[in-house]
């Protein structure tokens, strides 16, 4: 091996960041380590300032009181070793407030209505989370063509987004719409968009264990309301759910709940939020963090309540897909393998890129298009 072979090897481990063995190998060019770059900055951006931000002690004790009570809790109650009876089923969704409204050129119908969900009774969090007064509404961006009934595809927002220009650009909408056909529902996440309380996903994944633990129930109870509108009311032929980063995560939680789905597409899915949160904080805790009584086995233990890792899939295997980045900073792809085997191996695209380049792989596009065009019946005009 020559010296320019063994730098070659060792920039392009350092890029890809996975085992050859478990995924497909990659072709290292400056167009994938131009995608690799740009997915790093953006995401040392977003957690520069819970870098420099040193955690105070008011946090401290109320990350670990809350922690510690939701763990006795959870196994009191049998949730840890039964996940799914956590979880209530929501009231059907009959009359939501529908608006007109526009925006790049695109038509839409803001659909806005009371969420209804709620943390048990002295769940930790919970007077906080019902607090969020913004996030006790539900809101969706809707897209529906007149006449004859359609399908149906629900797009789940991803972290930090929530708005309908965002959402519409990252899904695609106008293809989705007009040359596909579907009818499309972008439900907006807790936390996110006009729901947010701060910035869009502030207080998700850095509010403390409970608040992702309740944003992920939400984000359940509030979709599982939404298709009970669509195919209650609607004449759906068939319905999907297709999500992306973290609404990726939702997207396979929501598996586990609704079996009639026809197809749940997985984009750059985070399979397990502490395995991610952890590999991005883990090394820059300070020395005392296990004096402060705190330790990942806890976290782990709570968010199995949320985590589509401690189901099983209700929805049939020939109707799950997932795609991923070989390259993906912000969901390693291990992650992604990991779901996969988890849902028992269905079909997956993997392409080579990263996370935030996946609106512009052809790759994708005609993965996802091809699950449309089989499961749905969509058709491209």
């Amino acid at each position: 091996m020559t010296v320019v072979d063994e730098l070659f090897g060792q920039t392009r481990d350092w890029i890809v960041g996975h085992r050859e063995d478990d995924l497909p190998s990659p072709r290292l060019t400056p167009a994938l380590a131009a995608k690799w770059w740009i997915d790093e900055w953006a995401l040392q951006v977003e957690t520069a300032n819970s870098r420099l931000r040193a955690p105070s002690v008011s946090f401290r004790r109320r990350l670990r009181d809350e922690l510690g009570d939701a763990v006795e809790m959870y196994n009191d109650r049998g949730w840890i070793t039964d996940p799914r009876s956590y979880h209530s089923d929501p009231p059907p969704l009959r009359r939501p407030r529908l608006t007109k409204k526009s925006t790049a050129g695109i038509d839409y119908e803001h659909l806005a209505v009371r969420s209804g969900y709620e943390p048990h009774a002295d769940e930790p969090g919970r007077d906080r989370w019902l607090g969020y007064e913004k996030n006790r509404d539900a809101h969706a961006w809707i897209l529906r063509h007149a006449g004859e009934p359609r399908p149906w595809l629900i797009c789940v927002n991803g972290y930090r987004t929530g708005t309908p220009f965002v959402d519409f650009n990252a899904f695609g909408a106008k293809r989705l719409h007009h040359e596909y056909g579907l009818n499309l529902a972008f439900p907006v996440s807790p936390l996110h968009g006009p729901r947010s309380e701060g910035a869009s996903g502030d207080r998700v994944l850095f509010g403390g264990a409970m608040n992702t633990v309740h944003t992920a129930a939400q984000a359940l109870w509030d979709i599982r309301r939404l298709k009970s509108w669509i195919a209650d009311t609607q004449e759906a032929p068939s319905i999907g759910v297709s999500g992306i980063s973290l609404g990726g995560y939702f997207a396979s939680l929501l598996a586990c709940f609704e079996a009639d789905l026809d197809c749940v597409i997985a984009g750059v899915p985070e399979a397990d939020l502490v395995r991610g949160m952890r590999r991005n904080v883990e090394a820059l805790l300070p020395p005392f963090y296990e004096q402060w009584g705190l330790s990942w086995r806890s976290l782990e233990r709570v968010n199995r309540v949320v985590s589509s890792m401690a189901m099983e899939p209700l929805v049939p295997k020939e109707a799950r897909f997932i795609y991923g980045g070989l390259v993906d900073r912000w969901v390693r792809p291990g992650n992604v393998h990991a779901l996969w085997e988890h849902w028992d191996e269905p079909e997956i695209c993997w392409y080579e890129g990263s996370h935030l380049s996946f609106p512009l792989e052809p790759a994708v596009r005609e993965f996802v298009g091809n699950a449309l065009a089989s499961r749905l019946g969509a058709t491209v005009s």
